[in-house]
């Protein structure tokens, strides 16, 4: 004699397919946006070494210039210029 269990109910297995997903879909979407936040950050990094770069070239240019001045105040008061020119805004 066979027991009967009468209709047997659907599984759960499809809302918990939904939330897991969701959950998945949702670590993906938070994957590419911090890829693309650490790429823009080092893009953002590197742009502004080389402009510290060229300035700092330039101050440096600027020093070796003032060192060509015949007196030693007017030497030092070049590179006051120049140390006032180069410092960054504050």
């Amino acid at each position: 004699m066979a027991f009967d269990v009468g209709p047997v109910a659907e599984p759960a297995v499809p809302s918990a397919r939904t939330w897991r997903s969701t959950v998945v879909g949702m670590s993906l979407g938070l994957g590419i946006v911090l890829a693309l936040s650490m790429k823009w950050l080092m893009s953002y990094q590197i742009d502004s070494a080389e402009e510290r770069r060229v300035q700092q070239k330039a101050a440096r240019a600027a020093a070796a210039r003032c060192h060509e001045q015949a007196s030693h105040a007017a030497v030092s008061a070049c590179l006051k210029d120049v140390e006032a020119k180069s410092l960054p805004p504050q």
